[in-house]
């Protein structure tokens, strides 16, 4: 009887995979027509050595949405891109991304002795959930930010925590981990996974002959030009409350015009208060983290900071792909069963539920509150004594 059940639990698994590959090829074949985030063309200027946070500053044309709001070393990582034709490079950086949609998911499971059925399970989740078609279709950097985010927790040594840093190059994603390394007081850590950022910004300034200080700070003015926001995250609802005058920068179209609101002082002590506010709950939350030895526990935690405390498209939500392993692994608690429903609703069925309801601001400010409740009831129980007993 027994083995008849395995035999049929393998067939499922295996009818799953084939499920999860058709998935991926429509993802795959969507990539080679779209692929819009690929910062290709900002990579491009700079191959030229033409500095494209001024050049976009100044009110130049983007390329499809290519406006290069990422750290230097991006823009340098992707320089080989650059001397490529564009289709060639989106079949390229394709290639990259179906690497790493197979190698993420194999070595958390590997370093955290998730069993083979259970891998192949996990692996069928990752492949077909919407986050990840997302970020392929879309050429994101996702599943690149994502695999450097998660090494110093995978491996223990010097060369895993200098590559983390490229995780820095996503600042919405890369910030969250240097955090952590500050705040439990790992300075040495920190400064090895900074390297690669300095380098980046090094050979930036140098190939387009830009001002090094000017040039250091660049990226930080093209963020704060575009001022990308969403109504899903804390930070963005920081930003939304306004304690004096009222303001949106999203009703100026020009990215050079919205530094004028910057000369105004009751707007500045909006945006300061909002980041102060911001970078205290930070502290707190990652704080608290320190406690957990657990390292599965505190990569799973540290991720769901990331997703809930800083704006991001739905790509970004492979995120989840921690909590979802340490959920199936330790299945029996009543709070992972909660863990598993909630992501599988996210994988699943929320990009159906706003393409029915439309865009609706109460249900992306649900959807916060939930994975903000869901932050805050697991990172009490797992800080507790229970975290002993998790596998």
């Amino acid at each position: 009887m027994f083995d008849i059940y395995k035999l049929k639990y393998k067939k499922t698994l295996l009818l799953l995979f084939i499920l999860s590959l058709i998935s991926l090829i429509q993802s795959s074949l969507k990539a080679l027509k779209n692929s819009c985030d690929l910062q290709w063309f900002p990579s491009k200027l700079l191959s030229e050595g033409i500095n494209h946070y001024k050049y976009f500053l100044e009110g130049g044309e983007a390329f499809m949405c290519q406006l290069g709001e990422y750290a230097h070393g991006l823009q340098v990582v992707l320089l080989p891109l650059a001397y490529l034709e564009w289709d060639t490079a989106k079949a390229v950086w394709l290639f990259v991304n179906l690497i790493l949609v197979f190698t993420i998911p194999f070595l958390l499971c590997k370093k955290f002795d998730v069993s083979n059925e259970l891998t192949v399970l996990i692996l069928c989740i990752f492949l077909s959930c919407s986050p990840t078609r997302t970020a392929i279709g879309y050429g994101q950097q996702s599943l690149f930010t994502m695999f450097f985010f998660i090494l110093p927790f995978l491996y223990k040594n010097n060369f895993s925590y200098f590559f983390s840093g490229f995780s820095y190059f996503k600042y919405s994603v890369g910030s969250i981990l240097a955090f952590y390394y500050l705040i439990s007081k790992k300075y040495k850590l920190f400064l090895f996974s900074i390297i690669p950022s300095l380098l980046g910004w090094i050979i930036y300034f140098m190939m387009t002959n830009s001002d090094p200080i000017t040039n250091l700070f660049e990226p930080l003015k093209l963020i704060l030009g575009k001022n990308y926001l969403k109504t899903n995250d804390l930070y963005s609802l920081i930003s939304k409350i306004y304690i004096f005058d009222n303001y949106d920068l999203k009703e100026i179209k020009i990215l050079h015009e919205s530094f004028k609101l910057y000369t105004d002082t009751s707007f500045i002590i909006n945006k300061l208060i909002g980041i102060t506010i911001f970078l205290s709950l930070t502290f707190v939350f990652i704080r608290m983290l320190l406690n957990i030895e657990n390292e599965l526990v505190k990569l799973s935690i540290l991720c769901l900071i990331v997703l809930v405390f800083l704006p991001h498209a739905r790509y970004d939500y492979i995120l989840l792909l921690p909590l979802l392993i340490l959920s199936i692994k330790n299945f029996k608690h009543i709070l992972f069963k909660f863990n598993f429903v909630i992501i599988i609703y996210y994988f699943y069925f929320n990009r159906l539920i706003k393409h029915f309801i439309g865009y609706d601001q109460v249900y992306e400010i649900a959807i916060f509150l939930i994975f903000f409740i869901q932050l805050i009831v697991n990172l009490i129980y797992l800080r507790g004594k229970n975290n002993l007993v998790l596998k």
